[in-house]
């Protein structure tokens, strides 16, 4: 009978275990399923796991055993970080635990910013000026005048050449007393016509250097390529001149400020002509007198340019008004020239 009854326990041992594992087994039921227990490939494993542990099968949660002391674990994506672990993260406020404040290396400060108009800028640098070449002597003021009132003085001489429609023409002037000057030229309608004149040219008012006034008068024989019987609208049309012409008239000159400005003049004229060779242009007017005269009125205005002390070039406009018949009511005039003295 006691054989019996150790064979049964003998055989009842080995069930033990699984009666215990039966018991727990109610405790454990609805837990997830134990991975390790299927191999490679199980189809169980991959449906019933979920999402986030698939992740968290995938990126295991690093180790925090290797962190040394004082290191705070930076957040993980998409997790709010902890403001009390960046507070105490490591940097130029930390101080390491037995260590005094005083003895770490510090930051240098950074300067406040400035605007940029209060800047003191240096100063640029001040470029080497060239030492000043000793000036020369003022230049001269030009007082040769040939065409304006103005005189050259006794024993004073000026020249002057002019080149034009209608005319050419040259000139001189010799200073025979302080405000007198006497003069001769010649005019020519480039051959077809030449005219020797003489004058005289008295300066009434003097205005100092900038102005002057005076009085003029020339008069000369013109000698004709061709006679007037044979001509029409010639040299005599042109040149508005007869065999004898006189000219009087009031001349005037400016000079503008500077020693070699321009000086400006005017000439106004009166023109009476003799004509020693009248023709009678009018069926049955009968035998013309031997002298028969004209009128006519001579404007001119220009400059006179200086180049040096002593030479201008000059520039002439203007007209003849003409009151004879046989002449053109008016003959514009165009010239420049040169002006010269000694």
């Amino acid at each position: 009978m006691a054989s019996a009854r150790l064979l049964s326990l003998l055989l009842l041992a080995p069930g033990v275990p699984a009666l215990a594992r039966s018991a727990q087994a109610p405790s454990t039921l609805g837990s997830a399923p134990d991975k390790s227990s299927q191999g490679p490939g199980g189809v169980g494993a991959s449906w019933q796991a979920r999402p986030s542990e698939a992740t968290a099968a995938r990126n295991p949660a690093p180790d925090e055993s290797w962190q040394g002391p004082g290191e705070v674990e930076a957040p993980r994506r998409n997790s709010s970080p902890d403001d009390a672990s960046w507070e105490s993260f490591p940097g130029a406020t930390s101080v390491p635990e037995g260590k005094d404040a005083a003895a770490l290396p510090q930051l240098p400060e950074v300067p406040p910013l400035v605007p940029v108009d209060d800047v003191a800028l240096p100063p640029s640098p001040t470029p080497a000026r060239r030492p000043r070449q000793p000036e020369g002597p003022p230049p001269v003021p030009n007082r040769v005048s040939l065409l304006g009132a103005r005189t050259m003085g006794t024993g004073g001489f000026a020249a002057g050449f002019s080149l034009g429609f209608p005319l050419l023409s040259a000139r001189a002037a010799v200073g025979v007393l302080p405000r007198v000057d006497a003069l001769v030229g010649v005019d020519s309608l480039y051959g077809m016509m030449t005219e020797l004149r003489a004058g005289a040219r008295w300066m009434m008012l003097d205005g100092g250097p900038r102005w002057s006034l005076g009085l003029a008068v020339e008069g000369g024989h013109a000698f004709f390529l061709r006679p007037a019987s044979v001509e029409d609208k010639g040299a005599r049309y042109l040149s508005g001149r007869r065999n004898w012409n006189v000219q009087p008239g009031i001349v005037g000159n400016v000079q503008l400020k500077g020693a070699r400005a321009p000086r400006l003049f005017f000439d106004v004229r009166y023109h009476l002509s003799f004509d020693t060779e009248p023709i009678q242009r009018t069926p049955l007017g009968g035998l013309p007198p031997a002298v028969v005269t004209g009128s006519a009125f001579p404007l001119r205005v220009g400059a006179e340019m200086p180049l040096s002390e002593k030479t201008s070039y000059s520039v002439t406009v203007g007209g003849d008004v003409r009151t004879r018949p046989e002449d053109a009511d008016f003959m514009p005039v165009l010239s420049v020239g040169i002006v010269t003295g000694l």
